[in-house]
């Protein structure tokens, strides 16, 4: 099953595990995830990366590389359109489960916009709570919250281990929707959808 199929998958078949996929000639978190042997800035190309082939080095990449896996390679229904390098972007983990991160190819930073990718992505930001309470993309290093009537961008987090709080609240005699950084102390200024800080 594929999410061209039909019928869009439940967050419960995203987290199908299978045999994991290969990653193939696939080397966009080579590209945008600060990873890799030399400690590279996200948005650079890995030296040892070698594009529609693969990693140079994959059998001895090291540890920091060794531990990094797409969540694409993972999740059984996502199909072959999923595929990082093809998709334009990569859902990598989060240390919340519920938490959808995209990291977007800075070249092209609209390929989540296309479908099929639009619409299941509008999907799971529609959800709001257990098992998937929020969508991140991520792009050169800023954090955007993306919700169905607004996407909230909060910046660059000073914490690399950020946590995001996110949801609705009444104002103005309307449902918006908010975002905030938080840390282990508390909450940090939050964004509202016209994006300014209160």
């Amino acid at each position: 099953m594929s999410f061209s199929d039909s019928r869009p998958p439940t967050p419960a078949e995203i987290g199908v595990r299978g045999e994991p996929k290969a990653c193939g000639g696939c080397t966009l978190c080579c590209k945008v995830l600060g990873i890799g042997p030399n400690g590279k800035a996200p948005g650079a190309l890995c030296e040892f990366a070698v594009v529609s082939s693969g990693c140079s080095v994959h059998p001895t990449r090291p540890g920091n590389c060794r531990g990094f896996q797409c969540i694409w390679t993972l999740a059984e229904p996502l199909g072959e359109d999923w595929r990082p390098d093809r998709a334009g972007f990569l859902i990598s983990p989060r240390p919340d489960p519920a938490e959808i991160q995209i990291v977007l190819d800075p070249d092209l930073p609209a390929a989540w916009r296309r479908e099929p990718y639009h619409s299941q992505i509008m999907y799971w930001a529609s959800l709001g709570e257990i098992p998937v309470k929020r969508v991140l993309l991520r792009l050169d290093g800023r954090v955007v919250v993306v919700f169905p009537e607004a996407e909230i961008d909060l910046g660059r987090p000073i914490d690399p281990h950020f946590r995001v709080e996110s949801g609705y609240e009444v104002r103005e005699g309307r449902r918006q929707p908010f975002a905030r950084f938080a840390n282990r102390y508390g909450a940090l200024p939050e964004v509202v959808m016209d994006g300014r800080r209160r």
